[in-house]
């Protein structure tokens, strides 16, 4: 089960990466012409992300609370890494910092309840 877990894991990363790189792979909605916009396209995509690490790396499936808090920090952990895919792909913008800075203060706490949660 363990394997098989980790292949789903990676396989919804992997395709989390390639729809955040490409948003526009599955439906024929052409790009928005604002980068702005086109970041927060690519952001829905950072669920797979997440979700797909969540399966790779969690293995204490039995404890909800412990795979709620895992599930929000890895989740929160994938739209971060979609939205700097953005950066990467786009541009840079300050108001598009300011919504990294809150998901990361977001992760930091989610992060704590996890830890705690865990002991």
């Amino acid at each position: 089960m363990s394997l098989f877990l980790k292949i789903i894991g990676a396989v919804l990363l992997i395709a989390g990466c390639v729809l955040t790189y490409k948003p526009n792979i599955i439906s024929k909605i052409p790009l928005p012409e604002k980068p702005y916009q086109r970041i927060e396209m690519r952001i829905k995509w950072g669920f797979l992300i997440g979700l797909g690490i969540l399966v790779l790396f969690f293995n204490q499936w039995s404890d909800w609370k412990l795979t709620v808090c895992a599930f929000l920090f890895f989740l929160t952990l994938g739209i971060i890494i979609a939205r700097l895919f953005g950066f990467v792909l786009d541009a840079f913008y300050s108001k598009q910092l300011l919504w990294l800075t809150i998901e990361v203060v977001v992760l930091i706490i989610f992060g704590i309840l996890y830890r705690y949660e865990d002991n």
